[in-house]
């Protein structure tokens, strides 16, 4: 704007210095310049120096223009870098509990320690009593025997079957040998069986063996010092019918009237 307000001031001021030379060279004040001695122009003269602005009243605010229309949407900006971390905030309260979920139950877990033991309870009530059960039946039937020495014996070889000379005892039905000592079961049942037998004082030892069925050693005892000694064991063994147990000794055998020498057994309980 203030570029073409000097362009129209410099050629208007051009305008009049033209026109003022044209009316000073013209030779008859009746003529025009036109008519008869107009030269050529002069060349413009330097444009003068800006004139001041004009103190003009400045003209009323013209009214608002329409909006315009919108503008395309700019490009997506590159994402920003991450801020630095807050600093953590208070612990809030405790929500309300909500209400139990629908699903299907979770894996169990791994079984954990075992607690302590707690205190030991009160002794609860006595329960009810049971019912009577039915009664058994009570076998009468028995198997026992005492059988001793009233002498000595000198076995003719090693761990030969010591016999005997009288039953002491004998419950009816049982069946012992005295030759050969030697008692077969009849009743099978679980058995005790003892024997107690007594060295000769000039023998050098004395070795008892409990056998059962010829040869297989049930329990064992033995002296090998000079002198009178006892020799004495016991067990409690099952037998079946006809089953067999009998004394082997190896070294000689004392016994008198006094029964120094003796073999018993009795029937604990059938089976």
């Amino acid at each position: 704007m203030k570029i073409t307000l000097a362009v129209a001031i410099v050629l208007a001021v051009m305008q009049v210095q033209f026109l003022v030379a044209t009316a000073a060279v013209s030779p008859d004040s009746g003529m025009t310049c036109n008519s008869c001695c107009q030269g050529p122009a002069g060349i413009p003269g330097i444009p003068g120096s800006n004139g001041n602005h004009g103190q003009g009243l400045v003209g009323p605010r013209g009214d608002a223009g329409s909006p315009g229309e919108v503008g395309q949407p700019g490009v997506k900006g590159d994402k920003g870098s991450d801020g630095l971390v807050g600093e953590p905030g208070a612990k809030g309260e405790h929500g309300l509990k909500g209400e139990q979920g629908i699903g299907q139950p979770g894996k169990q877990g791994p079984q954990g320690l075992p607690g302590m033991n707690g205190l030991k309870g009160e002794r609860g009530e006595p329960g009810p009593a049971g019912q009577t059960g039915e009664a058994g039946e009570c076998s009468t039937r028995r198997s026992s025997f005492t059988a001793v020495r009233n002498t000595n014996f000198y076995p003719p070889s090693d761990y030969d079957p010591l016999p005997f000379e009288e039953l002491l005892f004998s419950e009816e039905g049982t069946d012992f040998n005295l030759n050969n000592g030697t008692f077969t079961c009849t009743l099978p049942g679980v058995y005790v069986l003892m024997f107690s037998v007594n060295k000769l004082s000039s023998g050098s030892n004395l070795y008892v063996n409990l056998r059962k069925n010829g040869g297989n050693t049930i329990v064992a005892g033995g002296v090998y010092n000079a002198g009178n000694h006892q020799v004495s064991s016991s067990a409690v063994i099952p037998l079946h019918y006809g089953d067999q147990v009998h004394l082997a000794v190896d070294g000689k055998v004392y016994s008198n009237s006094n029964h120094y020498t003796s073999f018993t057994g009795f029937l604990l309980y059938e089976i």
